[in-house]
């Protein structure tokens, strides 16, 4: 049995998405529907465009999210990782001068 739960581990984790790879493929995402909106109509299309671009079937798709709802502490890594590549995508802001005073 327990050589069972090794080998269904083992399986399991070959079946994932890298996690570099998922956290792009997330930002993507979150960039749609930044873009398009959140209805479900319009999400699950450009999911699917999406996974194709990046290479990656479906199933792995939804087995990797399985996996980090699942396991918090991997999802909490792994947002932490989403969160930095959404800040560096957002250009700085430049510093302000402040305005002069009228004599």
């Amino acid at each position: 049995m327990v050589f069972t739960l090794l080998v269904t581990g083992c399986k399991e984790e070959e079946n994932l998405v890298p996690a570099d790879k998922f956290s792009d493929i997330y930002v993507d995402l979150l960039k749609t529907q930044d873009s398009i909106g959140t209805a479900e109509i319009l999400i699950k299309p450009a999911l699917d465009s999406l996974l194709k671009k990046h290479g990656i079937s479906r199933p792995v798709y939804d087995s990797t999210v399985q996996f980090y709802m699942r396991n918090p502490e991997e999802f909490r890594d792994f947002m932490t990782t989403v969160r930095e590549k959404v800040a560096a995508l957002k250009p700085e802001k430049p510093e302000q001068k402040p305005v002069p005073e009228k004599p």
